[in-house]
């Protein structure tokens, strides 16, 4: 057996060709995941325009998708540490293609709508905790990193792909841009089914192992002595990412079009570059996580505090400059590409199935309560510049918590003994 593969866990016989294309398989399903949260790009004109919904009825609809993804999310691990990550998987896939599709029979019923939409992103949230550790499992460590940055980089490919695509076909093809967020996933299902080996025997093992020792694989026990207080910080340090980029990016056209008076093909072409700078960012940060350890990422989070404050002094003048800037500030906000090999890691193996979904998505409940708190500042004397402040300290008190976090990277121990570091690092 090759050194590259001697600390994965899954398909150890494998070739890195075939480990390479079970992770394409993996990361269609993923990519698709992401593109699903567009749909709300390509029906919203069409609810209001033809449908007659109102604004608030076409927002609920897609509110009740994000509310979905927390229970979603706690569910997967169950069904991963019971059934195995790639079934799991599969399940998710193909129930969030058929979810999609649903509200097609009766595209004028909002009821329909809703309910179709909020079982969707309750598939949707276990896309994250159900891939990543499935990715994990299948590669060295030395991997891991650059692999979770290029899956969470999709959402930005996918937003680029989503925009170019309803550009092309427009409203009058509503229902054909539906249905490429429906066929892709299932074709995904089929490729993980013949691709990616099967974890169900390992995670069989992992509960007699558990059974053993008188544990079971649930969120109970992993929260248990140390790794409460870990998995408190890392659902923390989600949320402060969660609060920082969204309390700047859903208001960085608004404070460029009417705070500093730009046209809005200025502002939209500064806000496109962020996004750019985001998505080589997620890759960059990865890289470097692999090979320098998985808190060099700190670093872009400190920067992304420190270049919110260098943008918010920026006048009309400054055009150029609000270029650079917002594709380094891009660059910076990749800081969290890694953390999928991160979560993974700061927990004991049979925990692997249930570690990342709920560290990262957990986050959203942080933000759910944040971000109304930090547009609420904007109605203050302190206004926009005042919501900048806010995020700036968020990003900076993120960074401040994830630098008392463990390092998980080992550079010369094998996977099956992750925990060694963390316990010396407490």
């Amino acid at each position: 057996m090759s050194n590259q593969q001697e600390d994965a866990v899954l398909g150890k016989e494998l070739s890195m060709p075939r480990r390479l294309a079970a992770f394409a398989a993996i990361l269609m399903v993923y990519f698709f995941y992401c593109y699903n949260f567009m749909v709300d790009i390509f029906v919203r004109p069409t609810l209001v325009n033809e449908f007659g919904f109102t604004l608030q009825q076409a927002s609920s609809i897609f509110a009740v998708m994000s509310l979905g993804t927390i229970p979603g999310t706690i569910v997967a691990g169950m069904c991963c540490s019971r059934f195995g990550k790639k079934r799991t998987l599969i399940a998710i896939a193909v129930l969030y293609a058929l979810m999609t599709y649903l509200p097609l029979l009766s595209p004028d019923n909002y009821s329909l709508w809703r309910v179709a939409r909020f079982i969707t992103g309750f598939c949707l949230g276990g896309v994250f905790g159900t891939s990543i550790p499935l990715v994990a499992e299948l590669f060295p460590q030395k991997y891991r990193g650059k692999l979770a940055a290029v899956c969470t980089s999709t959402f930005s490919v996918a937003m680029i792909f989503a925009g170019q695509l309803y550009g092309l076909l427009g409203d009058e093809n509503w229902q054909l841009l539906v249905w490429s967020a429906i066929i892709p996933p299932l074709f995904g299902a089929l490729l993980v089914y013949f691709l990616v080996p099967d974890d169900a025997s390992y995670m069989k093992k992992l509960r007699e192992e558990a059974a053993q020792e008188n544990t079971k694989i649930s969120y109970l026990e992993m929260y248990k002595g140390k790794y409460l207080w870990i998995g408190i910080a890392v659902i923390v340090l989600s949320g402060t990412n969660f609060v920082a980029y969204s309390g700047f990016s859903n208001n960085a056209t608004t404070y460029l079009t009417t705070v500093l008076g730009m046209s809005a093909a200025t502002a939209g072409t500064i806000f496109s570059i962020q996004g750019v700078g985001q998505l080589i960012g997620y890759n960059f940060w990865g890289f470097l996580s692999d090979r320098y350890g998985r808190k060099i990422p700190i670093i872009g989070m400190v920067a992304v505090s420190a270049l919110i404050f260098v943008y918010s002094q920026l006048g009309i003048e400054d055009i150029n400059t609000f270029y650079l800037v917002s594709f380094v500030l891009g660059m910076s906000f990749g800081f969290s590409g890694a953390w999928g090999a991160y979560y993974t890691e700061l927990f004991p193996n049979k925990f692997r199935s249930l570690s990342a979904g709920i560290s990262f998505n957990g986050g959203r409940l942080i933000s759910t309560v944040g971000l109304p708190l930090v547009a609420g500042v904007s109605a203050t004397a302190w206004g926009m510049q005042g919501i900048f402040t806010v995020v700036m300290f968020v990003a900076l008190a993120g960074a401040a918590l994830w630098f008392f976090l463990p390092e998980t990277l080992s550079r010369d121990k094998p996977d099956s003994q992750p925990n060694k570091q963390i316990k010396t690092a407490n």
